[in-house]
Order: C-alpha cells, then structure tokens, then sequence
C-alpha cells in the first residue's frame, strides 16, 4: 500500500476573550479584517498548492463554523477537506503578547497521528504561502529521513519572540538534565514537515515540555513562546534535526526597510511571503477567487512576481503598495 501525503494550513478564529496581537495583521486576532485577511490568502495558497500537487491530500483545519461562500466553495472544487478542530492546546492568559494561537499546530498533530500512518508524510504550512514546484521530492525525502525543517536562525544571541538561543540552551540542560549537543537551531513554524511515525514521537515528546515551560511561566521565568520555539526544542530532543526545508521553502521579507529576497529565490518550490498577505497575496486572491485554477503557468507566475516583489519589486509595486495599506487602514478605523 502506498504513502499518503498530507498538506495542511490551518486559521484560528480568535474571539475577544482570547485574542492576541498579530503584527504583519497590524491587528488583534479578533478583529474583522484580520479575519478577512486570513479567509483570502487561503484562495492563492490553496490553488497553488493543489495546481502542483494534484495526488495530496489537502487539509484547513478550523475552529470557524462558518466559511466564506468563496471559500467553500473554492475547497469544494479543490477537493480540500474542512477538519473543525478546538484549541485544546491554548496557553494561558498572560501566557505572551501576540501569537496566542500558535499552539494551534500542536492539536493538528494530535489529531494526524490518529490518521496518519507511519509513513505517511505531512506539510503543515503557513497559508501565506506559494507553492511553485511539485513536493514530491520533499515528500520523498520526508519518508526517507522522518522529517524535513527549515533552519531560521542560529545566531545564540539573537532575540526569537522573547528568548533567544543561549537562554534556550540553559532550558533546554534544566528541562532534560544534559546540554544540547551541537547548539540549538531555530526552526521556523510557516514549514514543518513530518513522516508518520515522527508525528507520534513529536507529540509524545511536547507533554512533558508544555508541563515544564507552563511551570516556568508560572514563576516569570522565561519559557518557549510559541510553537516553533517548541519544535526547535523538540527537535534536538528527538534527533529530528535537518535543513531539508531549506531547499524548498524560504521566508521572504519584501517590506520597504528590510528585503532578504535574491535572485533565484523565485526558484524555491514555496515562496512564504509574509508582508504580503494585505497586499501581493490579496491581489492574487482577487485574481483567483472567481476562476481557481492555473491555466497557462508561465503567465501566472509572471504576475505572481509582480504582485509580490519575488524576486525584484518594481515602482508599480510600491505605489499599489502604499495605495492599499492607505486604504485598509480607513477600512480598520
């Protein structure tokens, strides 16, 4: 019997009572045009994704009772089933001040391992995403090496939401009685790829962690913020380490004071595009939302860069830019 692959994206709706602040939103969780925002990058990344990788199974896990009519029926005709999923894995109150949500991740993996068998792969993606390429490599070498991750960062001194490496290091020996060997990577939460088996291990290996960083939050020490910080921690925990992710996906800043964008980058299978989801990704979102599909690659891809910046952003770009952030910030008052 052959391997399943999974591809998977997911939105929280926040309410008023458990809402936190989401910076590239410029907006609390429970506001409606964050709401509004998440609803329609799920069009470009959703088309994109099935147009290159029509054998996977495509998953949105959401606590939402209700979707957009455009968005349901956009995962009608692409075949992209709705799993309603609580968040059980919530942090407290007080827990941090943004990215309450992230744990999220954690009650979809709950949830893949009594799917999943073990080798079965799964992409759990950012849906502010791109998928250029087929994944079938990175499904194949997820099935081969149990996992594939993207390596973000491993300055130990850089700040990642509210601890950085070496204070992570000093965790890491408290927690488990032994340093970390070699130093610990930051592995970023928008790509994480996972075989089965892996799944089961990385949910094992997160009881005992939440337990000791929800003591340490108890005691206003610092503690993994958020889910990536975990899965950095759990990676080294279970030997899941590799920079696999990073030959197919890539974190791409286009915003006026900071650009880490290169030519080749436009290469990657997976483009994940931040700073675009109010601008770039909502024009692709118009461009979609009536007529889903991919007809002639070379010229979708073609406007694709020109709405997003990837590789170069051109003046139209900037002035569409600053047009419709002027315009969404009338809308938010």
């Amino acid at each position: 019997m052959s391997s399943t692959s999974y591809i998977a994206t997911w939105f929280y709706k926040e309410s008023a009572k458990d809402a936190s602040y989401y910076p590239q939103a410029g907006q609390r969780g429970d506001s409606g045009l964050t709401h509004s925002i998440y609803m329609q990058i799920q069009v470009p990344f959703f088309v994109t994704f099935r147009h290159y990788n029509p054998e996977s199974r495509l998953l949105f896990f959401t606590n939402a009772q209700q979707l957009p009519t455009y968005l349901e029926q956009l995962f009608a005709r692409l075949q992209v089933e709705v799993i309603r999923l609580p968040y059980r894995c919530m942090p407290p109150e007080g827990w941090y001040k943004a990215w309450r949500n992230q744990f999220y991740l954690y009650d979809i993996l709950r949830y893949m391992e009594g799917r999943m068998a073990a080798t079965d792969t799964l992409l759990v993606c950012d849906a502010d995403c791109l998928c250029r390429h087929s994944l079938a490599p990175l499904f194949r070498e997820v099935e081969a090496q149990g996992c594939a991750l993207y390596e973000q960062a491993t300055d130990p001194a850089e700040p990642l939401n509210g601890i950085n490496l070496q204070q992570m290091e000093a965790l890491y020996a408290d927690c488990y009685g032994e340093a970390p060997s070699p130093p610990l990577s930051y592995y970023g939460g928008e790509f994480i790829a996972l075989r089965g088996d892996a799944v089961a291990r990385v949910n094992e290996g997160y009881r005992p962690l939440w337990q000791y960083n929800l003591q340490r939050f108890r005691q206003g020490l610092p503690k993994l913020n958020e889910e990536a910080l975990f899965l950095s921690v759990l990676a080294e925990r279970l030997h899941l380490r590799n920079t696999i992710g990073n030959r197919y996906v890539k974190r791409m800043w286009t915003t006026p004071r900071f650009n880490n964008v290169h030519p080749g980058d436009e290469h990657l299978a997976v483009w994940h595009l931040p700073y675009e989801k109010k601008r770039g990704l909502y024009r692709l979102y118009k461009l979609l939302v009536d007529k889903p599909c991919i007809q002639d690659e070379q010229a979708f891809w073609a406007r694709a860069s020109r709405y997003t910046g990837i590789p170069h952003i051109t003046p139209g770009k900037r002035l569409y830019d600053r047009i419709i952030t002027l315009l969404q910030k009338i809308k938010a008052r």
